[in-house]
């Protein structure tokens, strides 16, 4: 079962700084909420480790994610797995455009699998992304 999950926000920053943490995936654990931890792979390479907690349950994936898009109002990583297996699709694209000194962030989370299927896990998702909108705000910030 697919889904795709997007939020829109606007950052109170120039475009640069915005985009410096967008692009940089070793930081999404430090804001984004369902991103528990992420090692560097070389260097365009990262895993991620995705973690939902759903009551007293937990469901956890560990992606291998490179950077499919890398411009100045586009950022883009897909799953890139390196064992040779056929995976499910994982897609995170962001689009920006600065207006006056605030940035727009569109981003869409496209994932094509059967594991994780819509509902607990899809509402835990939404709600990660609503909480990680505030959390770049405040990383921006303190980036500069």
């Amino acid at each position: 079962m697919s889904f795709s999950v997007s939020r829109s926000a606007v950052i109170e920053a120039p475009l640069s700084p915005v985009v410096g943490a967008l692009r940089d995936l070793s930081t999404y654990s430090e804001w984004v909420p369902i991103v528990s931890r992420v090692e560097p792979d070389g260097d365009e390479h990262w895993f991620v480790e995705l973690r939902v907690a759903i009551g007293p349950f937990a469901r956890s994936k560990r992606l291998r994610m490179k950077r499919s898009i890398d411009n100045f109002d586009r950022v883009g990583f897909v799953r890139d797995e390196s064992d040779g297996r056929s995976h499910a699709g994982w897609e995170l694209n962001l689009t920006l455009k600065s207006v006056d000194a605030q940035t727009s962030v569109h981003a869409v989370l496209d994932y094509d699998g059967k594991m994780w299927t819509p509902g607990p896990v899809e509402e835990a998702l939404h709600s990660g992304l609503d909480s990680a909108i505030d959390r770049l705000q405040t990383f921006v910030d303190a980036q500069h």
